[in-house]
């Protein structure tokens, strides 16, 4: 098997990198890190949809009083979002219109999940999630969500450059390509893809196989439709987290470490001698 003619798939957050949550529960009043995904936060949810807010925090978000509620800064300087897990059922209009709507989180509440965050060792990409209670039609968490690599994730992605296989990433983080591209020097800007949503992966996946076979490389119920749309299906189990059963069923290989998706190329080379 030639190795030109590979495409390789990778998730964002447990796949390529450690991500790193400050999540506040506005019920509750309580921040903290959590080791639990934002997709298994609102699966807990009866209805729940996860929301990406698309905009710089630093830029926008980062200059406003405390006293301010987000959905009025939001109106204000017209800042858009992108549902990006949801149930079926839930529609993404409806859950722009809870989060405009809202009148109970402030610019404090994301003041202080970002100031937890820059106390971790991060890159300096960083992003703004909600989680929204549709079935009370209220804003159940504020994430503040930032990232760093695995330690082999680099030397990973300039081997598999070295061997001419095409890479690219599918992450539902708010990733954008002129703030990350400089950390990931072996893929094309081009084919770096943030704030996906499950039908988006699977979409990018199919797509490719046209031209290519591909390896998908996910770790988490929002990757499934990619992973069962891919010629190989890699499950990353490098991040601890709450895994659905069907995640295993569908995996044609499980890694523990990213520097693992060169042996599976390895392996598939072999097999196809």
């Amino acid at each position: 098997m030639d190795t030109s003619e590979l495409a390789v798939v990778f998730d964002g957050a447990g796949v390529l990198y450690a991500p790193f949550r400050i999540m506040k529960d506005m019920e509750r009043g309580v921040t903290k890190r959590s080791r639990r995904s934002g997709i298994t936060c609102t699966d807990r949810l009866e209805k729940g949809a996860m929301v990406i807010l698309k905009t710089e925090y630093k830029e926008t978000l980062g200059q406003e009083e405390t006293s301010k509620l987000l959905s009025d800064v939001m109106k204000e300087k017209k800042i858009d979002n992108k549902v990006i897990y949801k149930e079926k059922w839930i529609n993404d209009h409806e859950v722009t219109e809870a989060i405009l709507q809202d009148k109970h989180v402030k610019m404090e509440d994301v003041h202080e999940t970002m100031s937890f965050l820059r106390k971790c060792d991060i890159l300096p990409v960083i992003g703004v999630g909600l989680i929204v209670d549709m079935a009370k039609g209220a804003i159940k968490y504020v994430i503040a969500g930032g990232i760093n690599f695995f330690p082999g994730t680099r030397k990973l992605l300039s081997e598999l450059h070295e061997l001419g296989v095409k890479t690219f990433v599918a992450s539902g983080d708010r990733i954008e390509r002129d703030e990350i591209a400089v950390y990931l020097p072996d893929i094309p800007p081009d084919n770096i893809f943030g704030m996906q949503k499950p039908e988006d992966k699977r979409d990018l996946v199919r797509q490719l196989k046209a031209e290519h076979k591909v390896i998908m490389v996910g770790d988490d119920i929002n990757d499934y439709l990619a992973l069962w749309e891919a010629d190989i299906s890699v499950l990353s189990l490098q991040e601890e987290a709450d895994r659905p059963g069907k995640l295993f069923e569908v995996a044609d290989f499980r890694i523990r470490d990213i520097v693992e998706v060169k042996d599976v190329i390895e392996e598939m080379k072999e097999y196809a001698k």
